[in-house]
């Protein structure tokens, strides 16, 4: 893992997302899901995951709010790896396929089971969805003053085998 300043990448990129996705330019949902990809790659790029080759696949399970926001994280580097994103048809070949999931709100019914089956695999687990953390979820996303916050879930973190760099969770608004 290369040598960065996590804070001040983290901070930046999400400053630089929200610039660059202003309302004046697109809708505050399209604005709000650019920071939140810049968000998802900054997190990835300080964390490791047990079953990472070359490729680290980002998947978004359910329906996507990014829109065409993600396309940007296509190929860009994590290390020795690259993404690649994906966009798998059920939890059990997220668990399967990916590295990092992304629970789409429209998964809320069954968050709890695909928490449990990406843990079991080994695949970071990211929602925006309200209580996601205490359901199993490693990273709750919320927006708090336009800024993005995140509270961790560390013992599904631990159970899936996935680190985080402690300079990042240091930013965490809560950790369970």
């Amino acid at each position: 893992m290369a040598r960065f300043r996590p804070i001040q990448l983290l901070k930046g990129a999400v400053a630089m997302a929200l610039a660059l996705s202003s309302p004046a330019h697109a809708g505050e949902a399209a604005a709000e899901y650019a920071a939140k990809a810049a968000f998802i790659y900054n997190i990835a790029l300080f964390s490791s995951f047990p079953n990472t080759g070359s490729v680290v696949r980002l998947c978004v399970l359910g329906r996507d709010p990014f829109g065409s926001v993600l396309g940007a994280l296509e190929g860009k580097a994590l290390g020795q790896a690259r993404i690649a994103l994906a966009y798998p048809r059920s939890g059990s070949d997220a668990a399967r396929q990916c590295q990092i999931v992304f629970i789409s709100e429209s998964e809320t019914g069954n968050l709890g089971p695909l928490a449990e089956a990406c843990r079991e695999s080994g695949v970071l687990t990211i929602a925006d969805i309200k209580g996601a953390a205490r359901k199993g979820v490693m990273l709750e996303l919320t927006i708090e003053d336009k800024r993005i916050t995140f509270e961790f879930n560390g013992a599904a973190a631990h159970a899936a085998n996935i680190v985080l760099s402690s300079k990042v969770l240091r930013l965490a608004r809560a950790v369970h």
